[in-house]
């Protein structure tokens, strides 16, 4: 194997979350905050509600949960795709450099191992 021919590590391809997906998890987050905070009052005001107005509450609820439950599944494909794609690169970065792959194992076992006997 000729060094003079060796190609970097391929940068960017899904070793960092994409401002979508980090907007994604984001908007996921403040989506279930509202859920939980919907589900106290909810809770706090069912001895409250008449039969239609708990009825109209529970469909509320049924819907959030519902659209937040499509969001994670969403978030979740995203996350699946991006693992998929880093793993094929690394495998790829594997094939073409298989030396320097092993001494960056290697210093990476070996960084763990210090840092462990610390303790």
């Amino acid at each position: 194997m000729d060094p003079n021919n060796a190609q970097p590590l391929p940068s960017g391809h899904g070793l960092s979350s994409s401002p979508a997906t980090t907007n994604d998890i984001d908007q996921l987050r403040d989506d279930f905050r509202t859920l939980v905070s919907d589900c106290q009052t909810l809770f706090r005001n069912a001895t409250n509600l008449s039969g239609e107005g708990a009825a109209l509450a529970r469909a509320e609820l049924g819907r959030r949960l519902s659209d937040a439950q499509v969001r994670l599944d969403a978030v979740r494909e995203t996350a699946k795709i991006q693992a998929v794609r880093f793993r094929s690169n690394t495998e790829e970065y594997v094939r073409r450099e298989p030396f320097k792959a092993v001494g960056i194992a290697a210093a990476t076992g070996a960084l763990v191992a210090l840092l462990l006997s610390r303790r």
